[in-house]
């Protein structure tokens, strides 16, 4: 696996999604990123999932994405992952605890991901990102 491979920047952005790096998320990201989200478009450019990541950043504090596999082909990766996280305490009523399976395949162009399709085997991730979305940050 060699710097900027398809799996190498898969592998890097999960890693800064874990340091909450998101400059380094965000450079990871080709600007006008496509991303599907169980076969539907779901977000249009990196400052999409910028907002989209900060968001679930803010309600699960302890937030993460574990790699269970990662293989690559050419310009494209694909990784099988778990996410996991609690919401914050006040939060606890009203969003789910997150422990979501599922895999995602990216397509990297010029050491950015420019396409990713992600699958899990519920609505479980639709439902916590739209709720994520309608929440405050924390003060």
């Amino acid at each position: 696996m060699s710097e900027r491979s398809p799996a190498w920047v898969y592998r890097a952005y999960v890693e800064a999604e874990t340091d909450r790096d998101e400059a380094a998320m965000h450079a990871l990201l080709a600007p006008d990123i496509a991303i599907e989200l169980n076969g539907a478009p779901a977000l249009g450019s990196a400052d999409e999932d910028a907002a989209a990541m900060a968001a679930l950043f803010a309600a699960y504090p302890d937030y993460h994405r574990e790699l269970i596999e990662v293989i690559e082909e050419g310009s494209t990766a694909a990784a099988r992952w778990r996410m996991v996280g609690h919401p914050r305490p006040e939060l606890a009523d009203r969003l789910p605890l997150i422990d979501i399976r599922g895999c995602s395949i990216v397509t990297v162009v010029d050491g950015r991901m420019a396409a990713a399709y992600v699958w899990s085997p519920s609505d479980a991730l639709e439902r916590v990102l739209a709720l994520v979305g309608d929440v405050d940050a924390p003060d």
